[in-house]
C-alpha cells in the first residue's frame, strides 16, 4: 500500500513537473509573441509617420506645381502682350517710313 502511495505520488509529482514545464514553455512563448507583437507596433507606427511625410511632401509639390502653373501662365500672357507691342512697334516703323518716303518727295517736288 505504501509503495502504491509513493508510486501515485511520484506519478503525480511528474504530472505536475510536466505541467510546470508546460507552463514554463508557454510564457516563453507568449513573452516571445509579445516581442514580436511589440516590434510590429513600433514599425506599423514608423510607417504611418513616413505616409504622412510623404502626404505632405506630395501636398507642398502639388502646390509648388500649382504656383509654377500660374507662373508659366503669367509668363505666356506677358509673352502674347510682348508679340502684339512688337507687332504695333513693327506697323508703326512701317508708317514713318512711308511717311518719311513722302515727304522725300515732297522735298524733291520742291527742288
Amino acid at each position: 500500500m505504501i509503495g502504491s502511495i509513493q508510486s501515485e505520488t511520484s506519478s503525480a509529482i511528474a504530472t505536475m513537473e510536466h505541467g510546470r514545464q508546460l507552463m514554463q514553455d508557454g510564457l516563453e512563448r507568449n513573452a516571445k509573441v509579445a516581442a514580436v507583437l511589440a516590434q510590429i507596433s513600433e514599425q506599423s507606427a514608423e510607417a504611418g509617420e513616413q505616409f504622412a511625410a510623404i502626404t505632405t511632401a506630395t501636398s507642398e509639390q502639388s502646390s509648388t506645381a500649382t504656383v509654377l502653373s500660374a507662373n508659366l501662365q503669367s509668363i505666356a500672357q506677358a509673352n502674347g502682350e510682348q508679340r502684339e507691342v512688337v507687332a504695333n512697334l513693327a506697323d508703326t516703323a512701317r508708317e514713318l517710313d512711308r511717311l518719311a518716303a513722302q515727304l522725300r518727295q515732297e522735298v524733291e517736288r520742291f527742288r
